[in-house]
C-alpha cells in the first residue's frame, strides 16, 4: 500500500507541475511578456526560461508509469487499455475520455511545444480541465 500512495503523490505532483506550468505561462507570463520592450528582451527572457522545453515531457515521464501502476492496482492491465476491456460501464467511459484527453495533450505538446499557439492552447487547457474532472469522477464516483 505504501508504493501505491507514493505513486499517487508523484502522480499528483507531476500533474500539478505540468498543468500549473501550462496555465501560468498561458494566462499570466505569456501576456506579461508581450508588454516587455524592446521585443528582443522579451524573446530572450522567453527563450532562456524555456530552454529545456518546460515541464511537459519530464512530467509525462512520471505521469505515465505512475498512472499505469495505479490502473494495474485497480485491476486494469495495460493490455486492457488496448483491447477495450477497460472501457466498459460508466467508469470505463470516463477513463476513455480521460485517456483521450491525455493523448490530445501529448499531441499538443509534440506539435506546438512552446511555440506560440494562441487558439490551440485553449483546447489544451480544456483537455486539462476535462482530465481533472474525469480524475475526480474516477476516484470519487458520480455523486
Amino acid at each position: 500500500m505504501t508504493l501505491y500512495r507514493i505513486c499517487i503523490g508523484l502522480h499528483l505532483l507531476a500533474m500539478s507541475l505540468w498543468l500549473g506550468h501550462m496555465f501560468v505561462w498561458a494566462l499570466v507570463v505569456g501576456p506579461a511578456m508581450k508588454r516587455i520592450e524592446p521585443r528582443s528582451t522579451a524573446e530572450l527572457l522567453r527563450e532562456r526560461s524555456l530552454h529545456r522545453g518546460g515541464l511537459g515531457w519530464p512530467a509525462l515521464a512520471v505521469l505515465i508509469p505512475t498512472g499505469l501502476y495505479m490502473l494495474n492496482r485497480r485491476g486494469i492491465a495495460i493490455i486492457d487499455l488496448f483491447t477495450g476491456a477497460a472501457y466498459h460501464g460508466v467508469q470505463g467511459t470516463v477513463l476513455a475520455v480521460k485517456l483521450a484527453c491525455v493523448l490530445v495533450m501529448i499531441a499538443y505538446q509534440a506539435s506546438f511545444g512552446h511555440r506560440p499557439a494562441p487558439i490551440a492552447i485553449y483546447f489544451d487547457m480544456l483537455a486539462a480541465l476535462t482530465i481533472l474532472g474525469a480524475s475526480v469522477v474516477l476516484v470519487r464516483g458520480w455523486v
